[in-house]
Order: C-alpha cells, then sequence, then structure tokens
C-alpha cells in the first residue's frame, strides 16, 4: 500500500480514537471509518474489475462497518448485535481466501490445529468464572467463527508475505476478544475502549493487506 494511503488509514483510525474520547455519545459512527477506509481502497485498488471474491471481502468489511457503529452504543444488546455482524464479516474473510486454504488431516496438522485451537482459547478458560452467563453465551458462536477465521489463516498455502500479513490480522483480532472480555470484567485500565481500537485497526489492514498480496493467486493471467 502507497505511503499516502498508509498515512489516510492513520488518520480515519485517529478520527476514530478521538472521537470516541471527547465526543463518544454523538459521533459513534466515526467508528466504521477505517473499515470505510479500507473498502474504499480496495475499491479503487480492484478498479472495477470486481470478481466474486472481491465482493465477499467488500461485503465483510462492510459488515464490519456496521458491526463497529452497533458496538459503540455500548449495552449488552447493542454487542449482541454487533457480535452477529462481525460473525457475518469473518464468513466472508474466511470465503475470500477458502481456496487457498488446504487440510490433509494428517497427524501432524491436526496436533497444530488443536495447539493453535488451545492457546486460542486458553485465556478465556482462565477466567471462565468471572465471564457472566450472558456475556459468555452470546460469545461461543462468535467465538466459533473467530477460531474458524484463525485455523483458516494457519492453514493457508500461498506467498510468504499474504499468508504472514492474514494470520496477523487473525491474531490481531483475537487479542482485541481477549482483551475485551479482560478490560469489561478483569481488569480496569485508562483508555481501555481506545487501546481496543488501535489493536482493531491493525487487525482489519493486517486482513487487508493479507488479501491485496494475493491477487495473483486468486486471478491468474488469462
Amino acid at each position: 500500500m502507497p505511503s499516502t494511503l498508509k498515512l489516510i488509514y492513520v488518520l480515519c483510525c485517529l478520527i476514530d480514537a478521538i472521537a470516541y474520547t471527547f465526543h463518544k455519545d454523538w459521533l459513534g459512527f466515526a467508528s466504521a471509518f477505517p473499515a470505510l477506509c479500507l473498502l474504499a481502497f480496495y475499491y479503487a485498488r480492484r478498479r472495477g474489475e470486481y470478481k466474486l471474491k472481491d465482493y465477499t471481502y467488500s461485503l465483510g468489511l462492510l459488515l464490519a462497518a456496521v458491526g463497529d457503529i452497533t458496538f459503540e452504543f455500548r449495552t449488552e444488546t447493542a454487542k449482541a448485535i454487533s457480535l452477529i455482524f462481525y460473525m457475518l464479516s469473518f464468513s466472508f474473510y474466511i470465503a475470500t481466501v477458502r481456496k487457498e486454504t488446504v487440510f490433509t488431516g494428517t497427524t501432524k496438522e491436526l496436533a497444530k490445529v488443536s495447539l493453535n485451537l488451545l492457546l486460542l482459547i486458553s485465556p478465556f478458560l482462565i477466567i471462565f468464572s468471572r465471564l457472566p452467563s450472558g456475556f459468555f453465551f452470546s460469545s461461543i458462536i462468535y467465538m466459533v467463527f473467530l477460531s474458524l477465521l484463525y485455523i483458516t489463516a494457519l492453514l493457508r498455502k500461498t506467498n510468504k508475505s499474504s499468508y504472514q500479513w492474514f494470520i496477523a490480522g487473525s491474531l490481531a483480532f483475537t487479542l482485541v476478544t481477549v482483551c475485551e472480555a479482560y478490560f469489561s470484567f478483569v481488569i480496569k485500565v485508562p483508555y481501555d475502549a481506545v487501546i481496543n481500537k488501535v489493536f482493531y485497526g491493525f487487525a482489519q489492514y493486517a486482513t487487508f493487506m493479507g488479501v491485496i498480496k494475493t491477487f495473483k493467486n486468486f486471478y491468474p493471467a488469462n
């Protein structure tokens, strides 16, 4: 991504953080700026030559933007609804790179997947008793989709750069989820929402880089 576009994206993330810090009650829509910014970049990058995977990723970003706005209402109902949008967003991200994900079912691969899944859920198992039942049950399906996203990233057979970016994005989404749980029910830190916004902004950016660096794989020359 050109430096100019990177600066624009960072600016969108800063606007989101500043709007939340000083005017979160009536500037909640600013939380959608990062995802919408990446959507605009993606559309410009493809220059209107959309194919199926372009639509899936674009819809994923759009659903993420809707989820971001919904989440900013900060009520339990709003958070539950936003999780639905995030689940749908993850499903479209998975669909975007599905053909590059290969699961052979070997003992080594099964062990690799099992270990990574254990590492993924262990932060939640540690604080299981401190999580409200409502939050826990509303998060179960969301965690399934997040796990699928991470495993999809882990098993991708693609160029090194694309693989590294996409798995970094998946790990960052996991970090956002862990931080949300810990900051909400275990520890209190100053500007916790802003910290999560930084991780979330990186997660979307890394996923974006993982997708655009696979154009040669997805769109071979005719």
